[in-house]
């Protein structure tokens, strides 16, 4: 689906909201977590979904909060030793003269201690006017796809990557989903799987779990070796001013036997041609969780050194240094995201986000 050309519509954003029976239901969702109606948060989306993982507000265990004027916030709840706590995975969608109300409304009606993650630095800023501190916990990585090369010696590999063509029988295709067998999609992302240190379970919160139909807006390259399904990669949309911005590759797999090739940058590469003769501004490749961790003004000592000593000892959870240097290859421009915390513990925090996103089950 190509969206370069979609923009906010304000008139039918309102008759969308007037429409929806859960907004109409008032602010206090406390008793009653949902999901907003699809049509709704479409077009929260549109209209102010401009980080990179906005899209991760529609992960299938995130709840709304919905301000029916406002926008809503996605949270999950996770609960350690009887203590809930609701970690907001991306930035809220709201204008931002409506954020503090719909933060507010979200403090005020929703049981258990707020936790953002994942948040650009000016959410960070709206949250520290509401006593919210901010600490660096990972990196973005962006390019913009009309200055994109691979020349030059430190794009060795990836030159390799896109020419993976030239020595093997390889198609790169963008297609719907009743156009790919799904049970060998399905065969790919568990094979994907066993070879993570989390097998049997998709991770959430910092990534979008990967959804086999169609989905609104999310475009998917599908890679061929010799006719057979090999890898894949989706991209989610994000927004800035009502039109398109770029596109998140969120998920990427391949199979064991081909992954060695370089498929999944060739399947990336091909994308970002694909993008950039869109028009395309940006293509972001996501956040490397703990990687760029450094003193931010008035952050959490604790909570840096905790994180710093996570990236250093923890591949054996999650291939954090891995993913960040596979990210790096790309020469992007990197950029901090942060987590904001008020009135928890940096010990809470760090189990609260293992478990939120699956790395433990305690």
């Amino acid at each position: 689906m190509n969206l370069t050309n979609l923009a906010i519509d304000a008139t039918s954003l309102t008759d969308a909201l007037d429409q929806t029976p859960a907004i109409q239901a008032g602010n206090n969702l406390a008793a009653h977590p949902q999901q907003c109606d699809p049509r709704v948060s479409e077009q929260f989306l549109r209209a102010f979904g401009r980080q990179s993982s906005s899209y991760f507000a529609l992960q299938p265990d995130c709840h709304h909060y919905l301000d029916h004027r406002a926008g809503f916030v996605p949270y999950v709840p996770v609960t350690l030793l009887g203590q809930r706590v609701n970690v907001v995975p991306t930035r809220p969608l709201a204008a931002d003269g409506d954020m503090h109300r719909l933060l507010a409304g979200f403090e005020r009606d929703v049981p258990g201690q707020p936790l953002f993650v994942g948040v650009d630095r000016a959410m960070a800023r709206t949250l520290g006017e509401q006593g919210y501190d901010a600490t660096v916990m990972g990196t973005e990585f962006a390019i913009n796809p009309a200055d994109f090369s691979v020349r030059g010696r430190a794009m060795k590999q990836l030159r390799h990557a896109r020419n993976l063509d030239r020595r093997y029988h390889v198609r790169v295709q963008e297609q719907a989903a009743g156009e790919v067998s799904r049970r060998q999609v399905e065969e790919i992302s568990r094979s994907w799987r066993s070879n993570k240190a989390v097998k049997q379970r998709e991770l959430g919160l910092l990534t979008r779990p990967p959804v086999f139909e169609d989905e609104w807006g999310v475009r998917k390259f599908y890679g061929y070796v010799d006719d057979a399904l090999a890898a894949y990669v989706f991209f989610d949309p994000y927004f800035r001013d009502g039109k398109l911005q770029g596109y998140c590759a969120n998920i990427l797999r391949a199979s064991p036997e081909t992954n060695r090739l370089g498929v999944l940058d060739h399947i990336m590469l091909r994308a970002i041609e694909q993008f950039r003769n869109e028009g395309i501004e940006e293509v972001s490749l996501g956040i490397a969780p703990l990687h760029g961790v450094r003193r931010f003004p008035d952050d959490r000592p604790g909570l840096r050194w905790a994180q710093q000593g996570l990236y250093r000892h923890g591949n054996r959870l999650y291939a954090f240094a891995p993913l960040a240097y596979h990210k790096s290859r790309y020469r992007p421009r990197e950029t901090p995201w942060f987590v904001c915390a008020r009135n928890i513990s940096s010990l809470r925090v760090i189990a609260t986000l293992l478990k939120g996103t699956g790395l433990i089950t305690a």
